[in-house]
């Protein structure tokens, strides 16, 4: 897991193209700790010449704001999802460095 993020608002209606890419997040967003240790979007960047890498981008909303410690990671976010996941959006997409 590349990215973990809560707090858009849901009255925003969408985030501007790249906006979860920035070193600072958009206002409100708090990034949370990704599988590679850190915060922030870090995208797909396979080994050179290693084949197609398969990744899955999931957005979940939930039915109220969830109660994260600040350095909330994805276990954190599942448990505190649990029982309030109203809706989800998955894009599953292969990448491959030449």
């Amino acid at each position: 897991m590349h990215t973990i993020a809560r707090g858009i608002d849901p009255a925003l209606g969408g985030l501007p193209e790249g906006a979860l890419a920035r070193r600072t997040p958009p206002p409100g967003v708090v990034y949370g700790r990704g599988s590679l240790g850190s915060r922030g979007w870090h995208g797909p960047m396979p080994v050179p010449s290693h084949g197609p890498h398969f990744y899955v981008f999931q957005l979940f909303a939930v039915d109220r704001r969830l109660d994260l410690p600040a350095s909330f990671g994805l276990e954190d976010a599942v448990r505190a999802m649990s029982g309030h996941v109203i809706a989800r959006a998955r894009l599953d997409g292969t990448y491959e460095n030449p």
